[in-house]
């Protein structure tokens, strides 16, 4: 009997294991991992400025140059010498002229670009001893060799330019002569031309305007304040 019971016992415990060992542990759930964070996008590099295209259908501006071979400048003074009962011009003139005008798509001029220098060095007139004088003591042309007109606008010009027939302008800018530089209007008229143009430009100034010294010597009893200017010319045009 006591047998029975201790295989009694055993049989329960063995069966108590198995009901225990039957449902395994549940194992915990794993934890999803984390989102992973997407990568910031990358900003678009700025879209490079194409270079600015110049528009090759804007006309270009239009040179006139002059002509050295085919143009004059020249002085005229009323003056009275002692060996004549009338006055009468001193004339001094040289070829020694350069320079070009220039103009905008529009027709007006281009300052910076257009000037007319004249070399006075070089003016001769009837008489060598005038010249001489003309240049050491009234134009000081050693230490002041040129005179410069610098244009800066042109009056009357048509646009577009004729290719024939005269017309009449009035250039306007400074003129500088000594250092002594003040404005001047020159009455011109051209010839007009393509691809040349021809005409003669006139002024009138005096000794005072620009600080010159009057001619003094014995041979001349009188000279006039004012000094006409006169510039034959030829231009061709560049462009």
């Amino acid at each position: 009997m006591r047998r029975f019971l201790v295989i009694a016992l055993i049989f329960a415990v063995t069966l108590g294991l198995v009901a225990c060992g039957g449902d395994e542990p549940q194992a915990e759930p794993t934890a999803a991992p984390a989102a992973t964070e997407a990568p910031a996008a990358t900003a678009e590099p700025a879209a490079t400025q194409a270079p600015e295209q110049k528009d090759s259908s804007t006309p270009a501006n239009v040179v006139f140059a002059i002509d050295p071979a085919r143009s004059t400048a020249r002085y005229l003074i009323r003056e009275q010498l002692a060996n004549l009962t009338s006055p009468n011009d001193a004339i001094g003139e040289t070829m020694d002229v350069t320079g070009a005008i220039v103009l905008d798509a529009d027709g007006n001029v281009v300052s910076e670009e257009s000037q007319i220098v004249v070399g006075l060095a070089g003016l001769t007139s009837d008489s060598s001893r005038r010249d001489s004088y003309v240049k050491r003591n009234t134009l000081q042309t050693d230490q002041y060799p040129n005179a410069t007109f610098v244009v800066k606008e042109i009056q009357g010009l048509p646009w577009p330019l004729p290719t024939s027939g005269e017309v009449t302008v009035q250039m306007v800018g400074d003129f500088t002569i000594q250092e002594q530089t003040s404005e001047v209007t020159w009455e011109t008229v051209i010839q007009a031309g393509a691809p040349e143009s021809t005409g003669t430009a006139k002024t009138t100034i005096t000794f005072e305007q620009f600080g010159l010294t009057k001619p003094r010597v014995a041979v001349v009893v009188s000279v006039v304040d004012e000094i006409r200017l006169e510039i034959d010319f030829t231009v061709v045009r560049e462009k």
